[in-house]
């Protein structure tokens, strides 16, 4: 047997046309409508009914951990994720390139993501991992950059603690704040990463602004990345690996850095498809028959796929809904035609819902579905939020990737 799980970030949504439907369900998707008609769906709330799910907490949950009792915070899956070599007692954060204007006590922030910047990125870090920390003697760090704005940032050194405080306000027009101890966790060692951290930014303005990269950024009109935002300080988590509980070998396709990082920590091995992006612009066929190649070797596939919930944080009706509809053409229709039906099952949902109207992640939960041969066939007849709540698995919380197992035979027994 083998097994596919597909994840579309940020899938689910709330009713935004004036027919008062969701963007899933808009969405002209008939490969999903069939996989429906001859599987199984439900609604899942990735972590529990009424808690907003982060990406990185819903996916631990969906993967079938507690996120309650694992989870260490967001950093250390985004430096894993970008191929950085993380260590006990290192200190890990999500990080941005940001715009922002000095003010006469700190930084304004202009723009979180710095435009969307899109490229010159590796110039930029390269220029920022020249610098050396004055003050925090014995610290050393490093920056890697991501996708767009994104990147990762990474703290060494002895008596380092996770416990500090993000500098990104979440708002622009708002001043880029200090990093500080977590109140009840004001040691030496989380007041030692903190001045660092506010050296270190500090720093990347001075270093950044009058960049090369950023000159020409000037010149075309574009917003300067010329600061840097880092949050969810966090270190390596304790993960039992899937292949230690399971007896089988996982693949991920993904072309984020926090979802790749994820999938490491539980033991994936990752692989890259030819011009897959975490963006709107993701080769979706290439994800397609990079997992289907991967089949041959692995006993299953996780894929991510990113763009459906950039749209939705962009309150982009129309390109969420387009979105959707090349999933389901670019990447679930090759996988229908490649898949033997015979002997693999599939799962497809979302990690969270974002809709339109809010631009960010809400706790209504997610339609899902599992079809194969083992899976027992419900009456639905469409892939969608409400036909979902008409579907034979009920609603149920997390635990996708275990479920999927199942039906593979794959699971262990809880008892005698």
């Amino acid at each position: 047997m083998k097994a596919v799980f597909i994840v579309a970030d940020g899938l689910a949504g709330r009713p935004t046309d004036v027919a008062g439907k969701t963007c899933l369900e808009a969405a002209r998707t008939p490969n999903l409508d069939e996989l429906a008609r001859r599987g199984a769906i439900g609604l899942v709330d990735p972590i529990a009914p009424g808690i907003r799910p982060g990406s990185d907490t819903a996916h631990l949950s969906l993967l079938g951990y507690d996120p309650y009792q694992v989870y260490a915070g967001r950093g250390v899956f985004e430096c894993l994720g970008i191929g950085m070599s993380v260590q006990p007692g290192d200190v890990c954060f999500r990080a941005n390139f940001a715009t922002v204007t000095p003010d006469e006590d700190g930084f304004i922030v202009k723009d979180r993501r710095a435009g969307r910047i899109s490229f010159g990125q590796h110039e930029l870090a390269e220029a920022l991992n020249a610098i050396s920390l004055k003050k925090s003697v014995g610290v050393e760090f490093d920056f890697r950059a991501s996708t767009q704005h994104r990147g990762a940032l990474l703290l060494r050194g002895e008596q380092l603690s996770r416990f500090v405080t993000d500098n990104d306000p979440h708002r622009s027009g708002k001043k880029a704040v200090a990093f500080r101890p977590i109140v009840g966790h004001d040691d030496e060692a989380a007041c030692r990463t903190a001045t660092a951290l506010n050296e270190l930014v500090t720093y990347s303005y001075e270093v950044l602004h009058d960049h090369p990269v950023n000159q020409q950024r000037d010149r075309a009109g574009e917003h300067p990345a010329n600061y840097i935002l880092a949050r969810g300080a966090s270190i390596l988590p304790c993960l039992d690996p899937i292949e230690t509980i399971y007896g089988v070998r996982g693949a991920v396709i993904s072309g984020g850095a926090l979802y790749r990082g994820i999938a490491l920590a539980c033991g994936m091995e990752p692989i890259d498809a030819p011009g897959a992006t975490g963006g709107l612009d993701t080769d979706l066929r290439s994800k397609a028959k990079t997992a289907l190649e991967a089949l041959k070797t692995f006993d299953y596939v996780f894929i991510h796929v990113k763009g459906t919930d950039n749209a939705g944080h962009d309150k982009d009706a129309a390109g969420k809904t387009s979105f959707i509809q090349r999933i389901d053409a670019e990447l679930i229709g090759p996988l229908m035609d490649g898949i033997d039906w015979n002997a693999a099952h599939l799962a497809f949902t979302g990690d969270h819902t974002t809709p339109i109207d809010y631009g960010d992640h809400t706790a209504e939960p997610v339609p899902v579905l599992f079809v194969g041969p083992n899976v027992r066939q419900d009456l639905t007849v469409a892939f969608g939020e409400r036909d979902a709540g008409r579907g034979g698995l009920c609603r149920f919380s997390g635990q996708i990737l275990p479920m999927l197992f199942n039906y593979n035979n794959w699971a262990p027994k809880f008892g005698s």
